[in-house]
């Protein structure tokens, strides 16, 4: 076990230790038609269960883990995360962690696990963040995964988000695509503590540059709702 999986794990369970004084336990469970991961279906277009738990300090500090399958390396991902966020002023925010992502089955020849630095900062409902990885999927060296992401209110109680990015890495023929641009437009509805939502996700790869001719990062529209626990 590498000693960054080690180190958030042990963030993990020193806040949940700490959870009956200053830290609150949460859970989220979500179901989807689909597993989108920065433009790409991670589950090959078919669906997906997905849920994980979270300690959070009053401080600002948190940590989790997170779980879905996949359609590769064993069928299971398992993300584990800690970071630290909170507010400057009552409109921004921010938001810094490190998150290890574990495919605990995989079997192919160059590691799949990697490891993100992250941080965001956001101004009422509008959020810029990066992200960093020294060493990145199936080894493809650095990569850094820079987003916007903007949320805006309608009425009846439904909401409308918009997400732009860039995905750039360092040996795009290790990992299967040139850099590429990903955005999305979903609606969201919470109906009696559920929360819906209908997204369409795309990117700027054809399917020649998809992972030497696949579908896999073609547009696409995914239902999905999950429940806070």
């Amino acid at each position: 076990m590498s000693k960054m999986k080690l180190a958030l794990l042990g963030s993990s369970l020193i806040l949940a230790s700490s959870s009956t004084y200053a830290a609150e336990i949460s859970g989220n469970v979500a179901l989807a038609s689909d597993y989108v991961y920065r433009g790409i279906s991670q589950t090959d277009e078919e669906a997906t269960i997905q849920g994980g738990f979270d300690v959070a300090a009053e401080s600002g500090l948190y940590a989790g883990v997170w779980a879905s399958n996949i359609a590769f390396d064993g069928s299971i991902e398992i993300d584990i995360y800690a970071g630290f966020s909170g507010e400057f002023s009552e409109s921004l925010g921010f938001d810094i962690g490190v998150l290890h992502y574990d495919y605990p089955n995989d079997a192919g020849p160059n590691d799949s696990s990697f490891e993100e630095i992250y941080g965001s900062l956001s101004y009422k409902d509008l959020t810029l963040g990066v992200a960093y990885s020294s060493d990145f999927f199936l080894e493809s060296g650095t990569a850094t995964y820079i987003y916007i992401d903007y949320s805006v209110s309608l009425p009846n109680e439904f909401g409308l988000d918009f997400h732009y990015a860039n995905q750039s890495i360092g040996d795009n023929e290790t990992f299967g695509t040139p850099d590429y641009a990903e955005y999305s437009v979903g609606i969201t509805r919470t109906v009696l503590d559920v929360d819906f939502s209908l997204t369409w996700y795309d990117t700027d790869l054809s399917s020649d540059d998809c992972f030497g001719g696949s579908d896999l990062c073609e547009a696409r529209v995914v239902f999905g709702l999950s429940k806070s626990l």
